[in-house]
């Protein structure tokens, strides 16, 4: 009988699939590739044009699955919670984090602009560059002023009953056709909360079907994540082809705050998740790609709301029923970006015209900026810049022309708020919700069988 020593140990296959798979999710990759697609974006616009259908049929893939993920997990989470009456705990946690996270958006924000001064112009050939493009595009000035100059029957709808009446859907089935996400959302919580009143018995099979369609769209998601570094190049390419590198350069000192505000809240988010899963920071690192790059290709938070669930849940152990409840939601209350945005906007502004600001007059624009940031959920990024011209008509700033600059950035910009937004949602989620290993550990455990036993068992 031949022996395992007759026979040399085979070497292991090449695996071309694994090897594939190491590429495309690699941090390195995904920085070639925005670095290509501005280069190709800049060098080779037309084809950056030409491929651009390409990326929007995959965004289109991407976005379909938000709705029906967003409808069962949130259902279903709230669902459980009111049958657990320990989970009422994290509701005070959740508006305790919509202050902290404010306060320490607009102090970061703000501070960045006060030290930086991206609106203190002093070199003349700039500013000549500056007021060259916008008398350029003069049509863009107009046109806003005509809609700024509101018709009545916008101010009718304005105030807190407006508001109400836009929140509360009259037709569910109308606001899932229309991609209503908020209505969508209130319809869930309630929904959630009467089936929580429902005999469990009789809520198990609705319970069964809404995790079938959770795990359904969870499925999907990993399928998509397989075109996402191309995507994510074509997309690139596109926005860096329509803005050209003009505006970019005018606009540097603005996109240079937003971007250091942006990356320190990425870098505490890794820092936080890493820490609450005892995960190794690199290991972390390279778990938060593929929502980083559907962030950077989709510049949409709620369409970021399955990958937040699928890191937080499927890789980094986190309970689920917490998870799926706490992402949704925070997606609409954890608005950092619109802060970023407004606070170093109008800071940038006053620069600009040389006007400063006193102490009052930046208390106010932090307080107003994170008011009014809990009011863009589900809004377009041109449609929360607009609404900066309210903070600068309270300090009588002229708004109309520096508003062409920032449309010019809005691709670079609104992808920066987006990534904002989605850290601190992941983060501050992160830090709510109870990680498996946790949960394993608070569990009574028969004498003698240590807490690393029980949670390996």
């Amino acid at each position: 009988m031949p022996t395992d020593e007759t026979f040399p140990a085979r070497a292991p296959r090449f695996n071309l699939f694994t090897l594939l798979k190491r590429i495309l999710r690699s941090p390195v990759t995904t920085l070639v590739l925005i670095g290509a697609g501005i280069l190709c974006g800049i060098h080779a616009p037309a084809i950056a044009h030409a491929v651009a259908p390409v990326a929007k049929v995959y965004l289109n893939l991407l976005t379909m699955v938000v709705l029906p993920l967003l409808v069962s997990s949130v259902i279903f989470s709230i669902t459980s919670m009111v049958q657990d009456p320990r989970s009422v705990r994290y509701l005070p946690r959740i508006a305790l984090a919509v202050v902290i996270v404010s306060i320490l958006g607009v102090a970061l924000s703000g501070t960045l602009s006060l030290l930086l001064q991206p609106g203190q112009i002093d070199d003349p050939q700039t500013r000549i560059g500056l007021g060259t493009f916008i008398n350029s595009q003069g049509a863009v000035s107009t046109d806003l002023q005509l809609s700024l100059a509101a018709p009545e029957a916008i101010s009718q709808d304005a105030g807190p009953l407006g508001i109400l009446l836009h929140l509360v859907p009259s037709n569910v089935f109308g606001a899932l056709a229309k991609g209503e996400t908020i209505q969508v959302l209130l319809f869930c919580l309630l929904f959630g909360l009467a089936v929580g009143q429902v005999p469990q018995k009789s809520a198990t099979s609705l319970a069964q079907g809404l995790d079938a369609i959770y795990r359904a769209c969870i499925i999907l998601t990993n399928w998509f994540v397989w075109g996402l570094p191309i995507a994510t190049f074509i997309l690139i390419a596109e926005q860096t082809a329509q803005v050209g590198p003009e505006p970019l350069t005018l606009m540097g000192g603005f996109l240079v705050v937003m971007g250091l505000s942006t990356l320190s809240v990425m870098v505490a988010s890794v820092v936080i998740v890493a820490i609450r899963s005892r995960r190794g920071y690199w290991a972390t690192i390279k778990a938060f790609q593929p929502l980083l790059m559907v962030v950077i290709t989709t510049r949409s938070t709620i369409a970021s709301i399955p990958w937040i669930i699928n890191l937080l849940v499927e890789r980094m152990k986190f309970n689920q029923v917490i998870v799926e409840l706490l992402a949704p939601l925070q997606a609409a209350l954890l608005r950092t970006g619109a802060i970023f945005l407004y606070v170093g906007g109008v800071i940038f502004i006053a620069q600009l015209y040389g006007r400063t600001l006193s102490v009052g007059d930046l208390a106010l624009v932090g307080v107003s900026s994170a008011l009014l940031a809990l009011t863009t959920t589900g809004m377009a990024g041109l449609v929360i810049l607009s609404q900066m011209s309210i903070l600068c008509g309270y300090l009588q700033l002229p708004f109309e022309a520096a508003f062409v600059l920032f449309i010019a950035v809005d691709a670079v910009s609104d992808t920066l708020m987006t990534l904002a937004s989605v850290s601190t949602v992941t983060a501050v989620t992160a830090a709510i919700a109870p990680h498996s290993r946790e949960i394993a550990e608070a569990e009574p455990r028969p004498a003698g069988i240590s807490p690393t036993q029980q949670a390996t068992a």
